[in-house]
């Protein structure tokens, strides 16, 4: 697959061949398998963040905080 999550797709080559693995112009082209396919996994990871904390201190050299998750 082209992609570990969402919106992947998968390939492969569809010839026509006779039966001695040459290639041949006879087959019925309606018949064809499909050369392509998505192969979607689920959604990808993303960051999920809470909003900005209370700062530690009223003036100078505070630090502020909030949650952050990744999720799938």
């Amino acid at each position: 697959c082209s992609s570990t999550c969402a919106g992947g797709f998968q390939r492969r080559v569809v010839v026509c061949q006779d039966e001695n693995g040459y290639t041949a112009n006879n087959c019925d082209e309606k018949s064809k398998p499909m050369e392509q396919r998505s192969c979607e996994s689920g959604p990808c990871p993303q960051w999920a963040y809470g909003n900005w904390g209370e700062c530690t201190k009223p003036c100078g050299a505070g630090t502020r905080t909030r949650l952050v998750v990744c999720q799938r």
